[in-house]
């Protein structure tokens, strides 16, 4: 967890000032997955596979009575990767295999207008210029759902 912690935030530190001088709610993608994020776990019951596409996660996170369609980070063979997953309480039920997870549990409603909106099935990780006003304003009201384990920077962290 720290190795991908310290990652994302090398990544987020030439964007920094936009936070300290310009009053962001987040630098970048990364800082906003640091911000929000919250730790996922995979256990023996996760279906893990190499790769999975961002529309499959979020088909799958439909499947599950509960489940969270995740979009952040994770740590394999020693690097960050952008991913997405499906998350139910804190664990990941559907996801690629990884060391650790670090995401944002996102509401389907909010997934769908950023897809149908900037034609990507990535909904932050797509990292489209549209996303700017998300990186200065913050994620709208209802657009975070719960999951995962206090994050990097969540209060009381």
């Amino acid at each position: 967890m720290e190795e991908l912690t310290a990652a994302l935030q090398e990544l987020e530190a030439p964007f920094r000032t936009l936070v300290d001088d310009s009053q962001w709610a987040h630098a970048s993608v990364e800082g906003l997955v640091l911000d929000v994020g919250g730790w996922w776990s995979a256990d023996d019951r996760t279906r893990l596979q190499p790769q999975v596409t961002f529309s499959d996660a979020f088909s799958e996170a439909g499947r599950h009575h509960g489940g969270v369609y995740v979009e952040g980070y994770l740590w394999a063979d020693g690097q960050a990767v952008a991913a997405a997953w499906c998350g139910l309480g804190n664990a990941v039920v559907y996801g690629p295999r990884a060391e650790a997870y670090l995401g944002v549990g996102l509401s389907p409603h909010f997934c769908r207008r950023i897809q149908q909106r900037n034609g990507t099935a990535a909904v932050l990780m797509s990292k489209h210029p549209r996303l700017l006003p998300l990186l200065r304003d913050g994620l709208p009201r209802g657009a975070v759902l719960p999951g995962g384990r206090p994050g990097p920077r969540s209060v009381g962290a």
